[in-house]
């Protein structure tokens, strides 16, 4: 933690606060991971940062920073890009809150847009839960994926928020990433065909999914559509703005001890 960073001490420290004191992070971010072979225990992950200096990363930060629950084997590949995500080095993970035959991935790369040379950036490449997964399985390791990922010095979190509205709560094998994620803050710009039959001014003003859900939440429950989203990692930015009142919004503050 950098104590003489104003946001780090006025904002992500009482946020991870409230994140560790959940049932969820007590019970499964405290650093427990294992190798594929689920006998011997990880100990922890090296990131290369061509340029930079290498992450070494222990059990505890790698759970957090890939989002991966105590409890569970983990891998590591390094891997070219693909259509569907970028080269980097892949961390997968396994447990008993995936969804049956799914593996999570999260994997660290260098943006190709920017001029660092080191790797600055994660994607979520996949993240399904079961239905029976502990509630907050995935808010609560997001907060403390991005607040870790601060820390550790990169720039933006990427993802491709699947599904299209109309949401359909009766349907539990549905993806509804794309209303879901925009509520942890990821957003992504719009094209002015994908609003042009909207039923306001205000909402055909729109440029962002972020503008469109400030502006009529339920129009994008209803009209929104798949897209690669963005979490900006920068100080003080909207998508830290929207996660951050979410968090308290949702989750219960810890009882003060007598």
């Amino acid at each position: 933690m950098d104590q003489n960073d104003p946001f780090e001490r006025d904002n992500l420290e009482p946020a991870e606060a409230l994140l560790m004191a959940q049932e969820n992070a007590r019970d499964y971010f405290q650093g427990e991971l294992y190798q594929k072979d689920g006998k011997q225990r990880l100990e922890g992950i090296t990131i290369e940062r061509p340029g930079d200096a290498t992450l070494e990363l222990d059990e505890a930060e790698t759970g957090k920073l890939f989002m991966i629950p105590d409890g569970s084997t983990v891998w590591a590949l390094t891997v070219r890009e693909k259509e569907d995500a970028p080269a980097g080095l892949d961390v997968m993970s396994n447990n008993v809150f995936m969804a049956e035959n799914e593996n999570a991935s999260v994997i660290a790369y260098r943006d190709e847009e920017g001029t660092a040379l080191r790797v600055d950036a994660l994607y979520i490449r996949r993240l399904i839960l079961s239905a029976d997964a502990p509630e907050r399985l995935a808010t609560v390791p997001f907060g403390l994926m991005a607040i870790t990922a601060y820390r550790l010095g990169f720039d933006h979190i990427e993802l491709f928020a699947a599904g299209n509205g109309p949401v359909d709560q009766d349907d539990p094998d549905g993806f509804v990433g794309f209303a879901v994620w925009p509520k942890f803050g990821f957003d992504a710009g719009l094209n002015p065909v994908e609003l042009s039959k909207a039923p306001s001014e205000a909402l055909r003003a729109c440029e962002t999914v972020q503008d469109v859900l400030a502006t009529d939440p339920d129009w994008w429950a209803q009209h929104g559509r798949g897209r690669e989203m963005r979490f900006d990692l920068t100080a003080h930015s909207r998508s830290w703005r929207i996660l951050l009142n979410y968090l308290y919004e949702v989750l219960p503050l810890p009882e003060l001890e007598s």
